[in-house]
């Protein structure tokens, strides 16, 4: 059995003076986050915003950050944002919470977080996966840019192998490093793959953000074909996201059947 623990929270920043944030705010966001993470608990800074072997594993929280953002923003004007916990990250939730509130100076000295609430906190877990309906057809939207690379390259299209493999790679990488267990894929999943078909509704987009290139896309792709028994690890990638950058709001998705 694969599990992993996920907590959300949901934040209202208001505005106290007119500001302008760039079109991907997720940046802006996770830069103050972890400017305040850095000043007020650096220790907790060090465990999950700067880890060590970054390059190797992910970070044990996602940012989740409405695209494209409004752009120009009124005295009064809200932006909502939510930052999801993983496994052994959950254990430092309060002063996350602290952290988040004592959050805005810098780029964000003009507003103000006046309110949270928690979403869920919850245990994702594999269990009873034989026992889901069939079902043939799944449709991804993917809400934010979403970047992933084949091999050094960013893909044009995903097809349901990719999007796979992306997605068990990223959940075998939390789960082997935020919980006291190990990743384990069913052989269900990786033998006698089906023959998926894919008709694909993206839009590519290209931007440059803290001096980094992102080669994205956003839309919407329907897979039909035999997909029953992916659908709970489907439903955890909707929580931790996929690809890359996804600290920074990047690879969020949501899915119907």
């Amino acid at each position: 059995m694969n599990k992993l623990r996920l907590n959300r929270y949901k934040f209202n920043l208001r505005f106290t003076s007119d500001s302008v944030l760039p079109p991907f705010a997720g940046n802006t966001i996770r830069g103050a986050f972890g400017q305040s993470l850095l000043e007020n608990f650096p220790d907790i800074y060090e465990k999950i915003f700067k880890i060590e072997g970054a390059n190797s594993h992910p970070n044990p929280y996602v940012i989740s950050v409405p695209y494209p953002s409004q752009g120009s923003y009124k005295i009064g004007d809200t932006l909502d944002f939510t930052i999801t916990l993983f496994g052994t990250a959950c254990a430092y939730e309060k002063d996350i919470l602290l952290a988040v509130r004592l959050m805005c100076n810098g780029k964000l000295s003009g507003a103000k977080v006046v309110g949270w609430e928690q979403e869920y906190d919850r245990e994702w877990s594999d269990v009873g996966a034989g026992s889901i309906p069939q079902t043939e057809a799944l449709k991804l939207d993917f809400l934010t840019p979403t970047e992933i690379l084949s091999g050094k390259e960013p893909i044009a299209e995903l097809d349901f192998s990719m999007f796979i493999d992306s997605l068990l790679g990223r959940s075998a990488n939390i789960i082997g490093h935020y919980t006291e267990g190990e990743f384990v894929v069913p052989y269900n999943l990786i033998a006698n793959k089906p023959n998926i078909k894919a008709e694909y509704e993206l839009k590519h987009i290209n931007f440059q953000t803290s001096g980094q290139p992102i080669y994205s896309f956003i839309g919407s792709i329907c897979y039909f074909g035999n997909i029953t028994r992916y659908l709970p690890y489907i439903d955890l990638g909707s929580q931790i996201h996929i690809g890359k950058k996804t600290t920074r709001s990047c690879g969020e998705y949501s899915f119907e059947i």
